[in-house]
């Protein structure tokens, strides 16, 4: 049998409040049944003490010193509250009893020097009886006291509580079941609630919330993580139509003029030039796109709040020399001058790889916007703990309108695009998304007509 979470709940709570009952149920028995047998107990020894005051013995024979006491209404009688009384002599044989005993008398223990209470019957009648011993001056024991009251009441007493308390059991257990399992389904309501709109969350809606519960416990926290879970599937989600988005929309046109030239090339025979010069057009068509797959690809790669970045101790000025190594043809094509100015042995905690993909950006896009015969000025400072890594250009620069967009996919300056510079827009973003991850924080300053100057400030983490 399959049991919902909220019977569950109440099975479990029955089944530990079940044993918690009957301990309590047990001890109020037992209080009840100590109290009500101290109560008799206390009458009996009232009773023997004022017997023992009224028996002395005279010449080793036991005398009643008040023989009237025994004729009192509540020795005679059997019916209404009796007390029953008995003296009898150190060899059990009766010497005094009360007349509501008849022919019958009370059990005589022998050879009991101390007091004692016991359970015991009269005329096949249950009796609480107490035996008190009698002793002469020299402490020889010379006869015993025996007082009785009936038990039957307080067996009847015990009896029906000891009943009640039984029924009680199962009806307390089935109400507190029932009881409990409606609390319980009372108090999961907001996760049906929960479940309810979770269903109705796909992809199409993952920008919906569930409502948080409006106090803050462990269902509040469980909407909470259930709702940050959603937020990052939406953010996977728009990262994936982003990514889609992109590539379709920047593949199409180097694609469009690979399909232009090769149908031209098909449609009649041309010189062997011509189709050196479209050739080698196609291969910078194809190399954009690799270009742009790569860097979409890494943007990808890199996306989340789980990407993958690897710290290690990066000297910087060793790192920037293999870079601008790679560079040298591309610096002497433009016939570019570079104006270098390194603070040494500055030692990064940082990501190797990020970092030459941050310089590689900002320096490919000093050459491109970079007239022939000008400057390239890169500078490496520290201040304090703070290191600065400054690139800057003797470019168009950037119009102040347009500083805020440039680090975002595909922006292009209207400026470069009218020019023939090629670009995809993606080194920028590529630059914007490693430094969140390396805690850099990128500076951008430009003149239009004068150039661009990006300065990247390393944290008090990154230096070693």
């Amino acid at each position: 049998m399959r049991l919902s979470f909220s019977n569950r709940i109440a099975l479990y709570y029955m089944g530990t409040t079940a044993l918690l009952t009957m301990l309590v149920f047990f001890f109020v028995y037992m209080v009840v049944h100590q109290s009500v047998y101290r109560h008799l107990d206390s009458e009996l020894t009232a009773e023997a003490n004022e017997l023992n005051g009224d028996v002395v013995l005279l010449n080793d024979e036991i005398v009643f010193t008040n023989p009237y006491e025994w004729n009192e209404k509540e020795h005679c009688q059997v019916e209404v509250n009796p007390t029953f009384r008995q003296v009898s002599d150190e060899y059990g044989q009766i010497v005094r009893r009360t007349p509501n005993l008849g022919g019958d008398s009370l059990n005589v223990y022998m050879h009991r020097k101390t007091r004692f209470f016991i359970n015991t019957t009269l005329s096949k009648q249950p009796v609480r009886q107490l035996q008190s011993p009698v002793f002469d001056s020299l402490n020889e024991l010379k006869g015993y006291v025996e007082i009785a009251v009936p038990l039957e009441g307080t067996l009847v007493v015990m009896r029906n509580l000891r009943g009640v308390l039984i029924l009680a059991f199962p009806i307390v257990l089935v109400l507190l079941f029932f009881t409990t399992s409606l609390i319980a389904r009372r108090s999961i309501h907001p996760v049906y609630r929960l479940t309810e709109t979770a269903e109705k969350i796909s992809r199409e809606n993952l920008n919906e919330r569930i409502p948080l519960p409006l106090h803050e416990d462990e269902l509040y926290t469980l909407t909470q993580t259930i709702n940050q879970l959603l937020e990052r599937l939406e953010d996977a989600v728009i990262r994936e139509k982003q990514f889609t988005s992109d590539a379709s929309h920047e593949l199409r046109t180097p694609l469009s003029i690979l399909k232009g030239t090769l149908e031209v090339m098909l449609r009649k025979n041309r010189e062997p030039e011509y189709y050196i010069e479209k050739i080698g057009s196609s291969l910078s068509e194809v190399n954009r796109m690799s270009d742009l797959v790569d860097k979409l690809l890494l943007l990808a790669r890199y996306e989340g709040d789980e990407a993958p970045v690897h710290l290690s101790n990066v000297g910087v000025q060793d790192l920037l020399e293999g870079v601008l190594a790679r560079f040298e043809t591309r610096f002497a094509e433009n016939n570019l001058r570079l104006a270098l100015d390194f603070t040494p042995e500055i030692v990064l905690q940082t990501d190797r790889f990020m970092v030459e993909q941050i310089v590689e950006n900002l320096i490919t896009n000093a050459i491109k916007y970079s007239p022939a015969n000008s400057k390239i000025s890169i500078s490496l400072k520290k201040q304090g703990k703070i290191a600065s890594l400054t690139i800057a250009d003797e470019g168009p620069g950037i119009p102040e309108h347009a500083l805020d967009g440039i680090f975002d996919r595909f922006y292009r300056v209207d400026e470069s695009r009218n020019s023939f510079i090629e670009g995809n827009g993606l080194g920028l973003a590529l630059v914007r998304r490693f430094c969140g991850l390396l805690d850099i924080r990128p500076e951008v300053k430009s003149e239009t007509g004068k150039g661009t100057r990006f300065t990247l400030y390393f944290t008090e983490e990154n230096s070693v």
